[in-house]
């Protein structure tokens, strides 16, 4: 009779690690399975100019800090190390290029279908991200563009984008940071095309990180830290929607609480639109050769067209024989942040904070655990 793992993480990203180290805490030595070939290779594989939005002081997995010398907001490569010397230092069980195709319950356990064997397990947690497959929006007429069309995922070295047109989709995290690395390199023009508003957050003010506040933000009620963010952007950048930014619906943080969306950061896109480097479109409606037209009547004839319109989780083929998903294929988490309604069946690092990632995904970790061991 094959082993059963007492628990089996799918995915050894920062949410599957914090795990990992917590479930090890209490005496459980759990199973990571990685389709990549390496630790962090969804990092290793984003554009080198990616950094944080969130600050180094809250943006660590447990027990263990950046060095030193790392930047206020870590870049790529610093995050990929610290991911490799957590696990190191913790010599946690990996298995690479394990791609999971299916999970299903058998007799009270699950059985974890991966490149080609099955594993049982008594618990499974399921840690793969957010963000673990691009989303692609439905544009009339896209596979008609003439010039070169790739998702914000792809973005790659901004010096590519010297002397070109490009067209940004999307007004969000994703798009902002796209922005955010394209002002500092000379493009020919620069359009962001928005369909519905956001608050937007300085990465600094008057030369203070304002991320270091958002621990203390974390603890209002959303109704005050909507108020907060309004405040600080009103003092970091003026009325932004004299630049032709749309007024929000609804205050960023009850957004990223009840939608888990995350808030757009400023790093320089909001001076290039000031300077005019970059212009606010409407929403893209057709697409012919190698023009763009837009919803308020529009039109735009880039080299680039960049889609930031987000991720989704990618899990409604592994998760086909367990009803943990909504219509859309986000999982359906209980109040405690990793419950999925299923007996020993959880996730882990899929819902997003007002501090960081790496803060959610540990205290979240750390309840899930003591669940764990309690069953």
């Amino acid at each position: 009779m094959s082993q059963i793992e007492r628990a089996v993480i799918v995915g050894a990203g920062l949410a599957g690690l914090a795990v990992a180290y917590h479930l090890k805490q209490r005496g459980v030595n759990a199973l990571l399975l990685d389709r990549g070939e390496a630790l962090g290779s969804s990092w290793r594989a984003r554009h080198p100019q990616l950094t944080l939005n969130t600050h180094r002081s809250v943006s660590h997995l447990p027990g263990l800090k950046f060095p030193p010398m790392t930047p206020a907001f870590p870049k790529r490569d610093d995050v990929v190390r610290h991911l490799d010397d957590f696990a190191r230092h913790h010599a946690f069980r990996i298995n690479y290029g394990a791609y999971v195709t299916s999970i299903r319950q058998s007799d009270g356990n699950f059985e974890i279908s991966v490149s080609g064997d099955i594993i049982k397990a008594a618990n499974v947690i399921v840690a793969t991200g957010r963000d673990r497959e691009p989303v692609e929006p439905a544009i009339q007429g896209s596979e008609t563009f003439s010039g070169i069309r790739l998702h914000a995922a792809a973005f790659g070295d901004a010096k590519q984008y010297r002397g070109k047109r490009v067209l940004v989709v999307g007004g969000g995290n994703s798009g902002f940071d796209v922005v955010n690395h394209l002002c500092r390199v000379p493009t020919a023009q620069i359009w962001l095309s928005v369909r519905s508003g956001s608050a937007i957050l300085p990465k600094r003010l008057k030369g203070i990180a304002v991320h270091r506040l958002s621990p203390l933000m974390d603890l209002l009620p959303s109704s005050a830290s909507d108020l907060a963010i309004k405040i600080t952007e009103r003092l970091a950048f003026g009325d932004i929607r004299k630049l032709g930014l749309p007024e929000p619906a609804v205050g960023a943080a009850t957004r990223l609480r009840r939608e888990h969306v995350a808030i757009p950061v400023d790093d320089g896109a909001i001076q290039s639109l000031k300077d005019g480097r970059t212009e606010i479109v409407g929403e893209v409606v057709r697409i012919a050769g190698g023009k763009v037209l837009f919803a308020d009547g529009g039109m735009a004839e880039p080299d680039y067209l960049i889609t930031a319109t987000g991720y989704s989780s990618g899990l409604k083929k592994m998760l086909s024989d367990l009803d943990v998903l909504d219509e859309r294929g986000n999982p359906l988490i209980g109040k405690n942040g990793a419950d999925s309604g299923i007996a020993g069946f959880w996730f882990a690092g899929m819902t997003p904070g007002l501090v960081s990632y790496f803060y959610s995904a540990s205290r979240e970790a750390k309840a899930l655990a003591r669940a764990i061991t309690k069953r």
